[in-house]
């Protein structure tokens, strides 16, 4: 039972990231605007990750006398150096450097670990399923003896696999 809890709980993980993250949509549609710096002042700026392999950036603003935040959860081999503004020359949204280079890592960990988890769960349970028994030809007699062999015939082998 504590197993397929636990399998719940990951594969809510995915979703979560998406509903978390809240920008990959917004990011995807700025991935083919031009983009220039923008300089607007960052609170609370930090990129933390987990096992060298999960990572977690989060950063604060105040963009037109509205406090925003922006968080990413991704799946990557190496950590993001830096985390700097960027606002898009056509529509004046805000993302980041981080939210663009690492947009694919972001998709990438929101589609997998659902799927992933499914196809965990789909081999846990096709391994529980018992068998059925299958009626099949009656069971075999015990195996007569064999004659015992003439005297020295197994004398010609002096050791198994010996070539002469």
């Amino acid at each position: 039972m504590r197993l397929i809890f636990s399998f719940i709980v990951l594969l809510a993980i995915g979703p979560a990231f998406f509903f978390l993250d809240g920008a990959i949509l917004k990011d995807f549609r700025l991935r083919f605007d031009s983009l220039a710096p923008a300089y607007v002042a960052t609170t609370d700026r930090e990129c933390r990750s987990r096992l060298f392999l999960f990572h977690h950036c989060s950063y604060d603003y105040v963009y037109n006398h509205d406090d925003q935040s922006q968080t990413y959860f991704f799946v990557s081999l190496g950590a993001p150096d830096t985390l700097s503004l960027l606002r898009s020359n056509t529509t004046g949204e805000l993302t980041s450097d981080v939210g663009q280079d690492y947009l694919w890592n972001r998709i990438l960990t929101v589609l997998l670990f659902p799927a992933l988890l499914l196809w965990f769960l789909a081999k846990y349970f096709s391994a529980r399923r018992p068998a059925t028994a299958v009626e099949g030809p009656a069971p075999r007699q015990a195996p007569q003896p064999r004659p015992s062999s003439p005297p020295g015939a197994g004398q010609r082998r002096q050791a198994f696999g010996k070539r002469r």
